[in-house]
């Protein structure tokens, strides 16, 4: 059973979203992604699911139009995942999501201790 305050941050979360984008625990794509931000991305979500997390995928923010990679909705973590986009890309993308984003390297190996 999910504890009050949890659904809350969910509930928080999901509220930032387009609502056309809010597939809970759904593992999405596109075909411009590179193999290793694919795979990262998907070692993120499978960390996710056995920490019992809910999270959402190729989300776009309502506010600011943004695409995220991986959202971690317990915890309102932003896990970007880079391999090929610019410094300046990031910058822009710290500044304008509305939760707290951590960039995760694609070209290394995945590291749960990067989650925490």
């Amino acid at each position: 059973m999910v504890s009050v305050r949890k659904q809350r941050k969910r509930n928080e979360v999901s509220r930032l979203l387009r609502v056309s984008n809010r597939n809970r625990n759904a593992f999405r794509w596109s075909p411009n992604e590179t193999d290793a931000h694919i795979d990262m991305k998907f070692q993120i979500c499978k960390q996710l699911r056995k920490w019992g997390h809910e999270f959402y995928t190729e989300v776009i923010f309502d506010s600011s139009g943004l695409r995220a990679d991986v959202i971690d909705a317990d915890t309102g973590v932003v896990y970007e995942v880079h391999n090929t986009e610019s410094a300046a890309s990031l910058v822009k993308k710290s500044k304008n999501y509305p939760l707290e984003v951590r960039f995760i390297d694609a070209n290394k190996e995945f590291d749960m201790k990067e989650m925490q």
